[in-house]
């Protein structure tokens, strides 16, 4: 390991002083310190000199560290500082003491349903925070998430993320462990990539799994392209929200925001999750899971004493030689003995002596318990490898409607249960999950694990995804009489693309002239809900309709036309040549200002315009244009 930048004591910028070497990632070496001036520990994260070697990464560091010290959440860590000393650049950010949620589950410790959902809700809050603040982490993973000293989470590290990682000279697989399939096949990462890595880190808190192995990187993120989250009893209510968020198709994976929502419903409280410390050593044999419980029919072989009927011989004294408790009066009887003696006995099997037993009959029983113990043995481990199971071949469910299983009772689960019913038939169970899709018709199953064709035992679960067609959202209902400025980002949020050309504008007497007046799809239609991702065109308004006013006076009448209005170009750029062909188009008259102004033959670029463009004037007015 190369020598750190940065000695233990050494003082840096004359504030942080520099207490010990905490480790060296993939992007920066990382210290304690303490501040000297606000008399705190603090976290030094220094870029590594192999990347601060290379303009861009410096500069994507700095730009990085001056964003994501403006953020402020509940969840998120804090970064207080940058700054640069000697050629190495470095951020300060806030120390967090009670460790990862990585520490947690290396120490073999999993979550319950409410705490994943609890964790789940608090991260997904903090990074639809910092997306909706134009970031993405990019490389969440368990040791991203830190504990502090109460053992609350905050996510680290929006700085560094995908930092310099053009220049990375190896992958492992830890890198690779949480990254989404977009990001497998070379895409960069966006916001939903951040909700499928949380989705997979759930999925391992809760279960203690990883839902996607390999051998080797390039295996691990192969195993995840156009594959479905893995079902596991242990995941509970969790189980069709994590599907939903780590859907292979990022356009209809659940964003950051709608996953902590959906997980918040999952709990009854509103209190954040506080992960207690683990204390002390964790003793080796307990890092060990146990062996699952089965969930099929087992079996126990019997003991000799069941195959025999009989019970064992118990010794009157206990393993210290204590005397054994005394049975109660009324179980014990008293006989007549040839030699006329009374004595008490038991009235069960403790006195039976089998020594008294012919050795023939003793050989016997014990060869019967011999037999009987072999043959469960032998059963139990058949019944393990599946040699009394049957063997078929998934059926082929992808592109098959449910509709197609519908059954004469109309109600709403009839589809799901004839088909039940059907894959029952063939030795199968089924699971329904659900997701929105673009292009398969509502009720239609779009994915299926395992897949056609693939070799399985009777019983075995497959689980199938059903579309519920296009997801669509309903357009607010207060866009009439807004500007375009103030409408776009609205729709944005809603995931829907704002279209306001200069070229739709309609004539409304109500609605003020530039104000949006109507609301289309590309096709022209009014529409009051559209489709997530589709274009949503607002038409502005020309202010009243064009009208024709007629005066009569005795023996003369005049006719007054309103002059029509045109909406002004956007020239901004352009050149003299070019302004001059656009408002000769737009029938517009403009004069100059500015440096190119003047005396001078001609000007290169317009800078500004006044009035600005999509400003509806009248025609043959004029436009001041700012040169130079």
């Amino acid at each position: 390991m190369p020598a750190p930048t940065f000695a233990n004591g050494h003082l840096l910028v004359n504030r942080y002083r520099i207490q010990e070497l905490l480790g060296i990632g993939n992007t920066a070496e990382v210290y304690l310190a303490d501040d000297q001036s606000l008399q705190r520990a603090v976290v030094v994260k220094v870029l590594l000199p192999r990347l601060a070697g290379h303009e861009d990464v410096r500069r994507a560091f700095r730009e990085r560290i001056i964003k994501a010290a403006t953020l402020s959440h509940t969840h998120l860590a804090r970064v207080f500082d940058g700054g640069q000393e000697s050629g190495s650049i470095f951020m300060i950010c806030e120390y967090l003491s009670g460790g990862s949620l990585e520490d947690v589950l290396s120490s073999g410790r999993t979550l319950s349903v409410d705490d994943g959902a609890r964790l789940g809700r608090d991260v997904g809050s903090a990074l639809a925070y910092v997306h909706e603040n134009d970031m993405v982490h990019g490389a969440l993973s368990p040791s991203k998430l830190l504990l502090d000293e109460e053992g609350r989470v905050r996510v680290s590290d929006i700085a560094l993320a995908g930092i310099g990682k053009e220049y990375r000279e190896r992958v492992t697989l830890d890198d690779v462990r949480f990254l989404s399939p977009e990001q497998a096949i070379g895409d960069p990462a966006n916001a939903r990539s951040d909700v499928y890595a949380l989705a997979l880190i759930l999925y391992e808190a809760v279960t203690g799994i990883t839902p996607f192995d390999g051998v080797t990187p390039e295996a691990v993120l192969r195993a995840r392209i156009n594959a479905t989250l893995p079902m596991r009893p242990e995941l509970g209510t969790l189980d069709m929200v994590l599907a939903q968020a780590a859907v292979s198709d990022p356009r209809q994976r659940l964003d950051a925001e709608q996953f902590a929502s959906r997980l918040g419903a999952v709990v009854s409280d509103f209190a954040p999750l506080v992960i207690p410390p683990t204390g002390g050593e964790v003793p080796l044999l307990s890092q060990y899971r146990p062996s699952e419980p089965r969930n099929s029919v087992g079996f126990r072989p019997p003991s000799p004493d069941q195959i025999t009927g009989a019970n064992a011989v118990v010794s009157s004294l206990g393993r210290n030689g204590a005397p054994r408790h005394a049975r109660p009066a009324d179980e014990w009887v008293t006989t007549s003995s040839p030699v006329g003696r009374s004595r008490s006995v038991r009235n069960d099997f403790d006195d039976l002596d089998y020594a008294g037993l012919p050795r023939s009959r003793r050989l016997a029983f014990l060869v019967a318990a011999l037999v009987l113990l072999v043959v469960a043995i032998g059963g139990g481990i058949a019944w393990k490898v599946g040699l009394f199971t049957q063997d078929n071949s998934v059926p082929n469910f992808v592109g098959v409607n449910l509709s197609e299983y519908q059954n004469s009772s109309f109600t709403t689960s009839a589809p799901i249960n004839s088909l039940r019913t059907t894959v029952k038939a063939d030795g199968f169970v089924v699971a329904i999950k659900h997701a929105f899709s673009s292009s398969a018709k509502s009720g239609t199953i779009i994915t299926q694990t395992p897949l056609f064709n693939t070799e399985a035992k009777s019983g075995q679960v497959i689980t199938v995804t059903v579309s519920d067609g296009v997801q669509t959202v309903r357009l607010p209902a207060h866009l009439i009489g807004e500007t375009c400025r103030q409408a776009e980002p609205q729709l944005v949020h809603l995931h829907l693309v704002a279209s306001c050309p200069a070229s739709r504008m309609i004539s409304n007497a109500t609605t003020p002239l530039g104000r949006i007046a109507g609301v289309v799809n590309t096709a022209g239609k009014s529409i009051t809900s559209a489709v997530v991702h589709s274009t949503v065109v607002l038409e502005r308004s020309t202010g009243p309709a064009t009208t024709t006013t007629t005066t009569t006076v005795p023996s003369t009448t005049t006719t007054i036309a309103s002059q029509a209005l045109v909406a002004v170009p956007n020239v901004v750029g352009l050149n003299q040549a070019q302004v001059s062909a656009a408002m000769t188009a737009a029938d517009l008259y403009y004069h100059t200002t500015g440096p190119g102004a003047g005396t001078k033959p001609t000007w290169t670029k317009v800078v500004s315009e006044t009035p600005v463009a999509g400003t509806m004037v009248k025609k043959l007015s004029s436009v001041t244009l700012h040169v130079q």
